[in-house]
């Protein structure tokens, strides 16, 4: 697998301005690539943090964005209904696509309805499957969190060795999350599926994430899974002062 590229690091003084940079940096990546070609695949990130981010998003506050051409995706899913008020999905619908002019069928949330995680992980596959020839070349853009436990999407450090989740065969897994967190059944496409986007935004806020995103970025735990990301092209991340004070880059 290639190197991981530089990563980028944008400090922000709180979650209000960490949302409006990356809304800024995400409508102009959009924009400027519907200029070289028909679509735009975007893989969304759950949890509290990428609200504001989708709010704004949905207002357009950063210019307008072509809806008839972005197919939206997810990383992860607890196995919830898709009203369930723990469900990514439901939360990006409430924040974000109930807003916003996207067709029906380039909306691609994770099958939650179905009879187990195992049925509902190899249906997502399929739906990738059929967007993307393989998985070394998926997503334009994926967003990502960060547990303080050093998780992201719904990968944690107790789901296998390091070496294994970079050698995952496959593209979408169900999964038993820790006992600390409290929904255990959840989906998550797994690192090769993340790293083959071109670009991994991680969105992190929040003083109990500070200890988490110092072993990151400073590489002091690479087995961590968020250290594991690899994204073909532009690692980005964007921190609240409160996660990250004051650090050498």
């Amino acid at each position: 697998m290639s190197s991981v590229p530089s990563p980028t690091v944008n400090r922000c003084p709180d979650l209000a301005a960490l949302s409006r940079a990356a809304a800024r940096d995400l409508t102009t990546d959009i924009q400027e690539t519907l200029r070289t070609q028909d679509r735009y695949t975007l893989a969304l990130a759950g949890g509290s943090t990428p609200e504001r981010l989708y709010a704004l998003l949905a207002a357009e506050e950063e210019g307008a964005l072509p809806w008839s051409q972005i197919h939206l995706f997810w990383g992860d899913e607890r196995f919830v209904p898709a009203d369930h008020p723990k469900s990514n999905t439901r939360m990006a619908t409430d924040t974000l696509l109930e807003a916003v002019p996207i067709p029906d069928h380039q909306v691609h949330p994770m099958p939650t309805h179905l009879a187990s995680p195992d049925a509902a992980a190899a249906a997502y596959t399929e739906t990738l499957q059929e967007h993307f020839a393989d998985r070394s070349r998926t997503f334009d853009t994926v967003l990502l969190g960060l547990g303080s436990d050093g998780h992201t999407a719904s990968l944690f450090p107790e789901t296998g060795t390091a070496e294994a989740r970079r050698s995952d065969d496959a593209w979408v897994r169900a999964v038993t999350a820790p006992p600390r967190h409290e929904i255990s059944p959840r989906l998550t496409c797994t690192i090769p599926t993340l790293s083959g986007a071109r670009r991994a935004v991680f969105l992190v806020a929040g003083e109990e994430k500070r200890a988490a995103l110092t072993q990151v970025l400073d590489h002091a735990d690479p087995s961590l899974p968020a250290a594991q990301i690899r994204p073909r092209d532009t690692l980005l991340w964007f921190v609240d002062a409160a996660a990250r004070p004051s650090s050498p880059e």
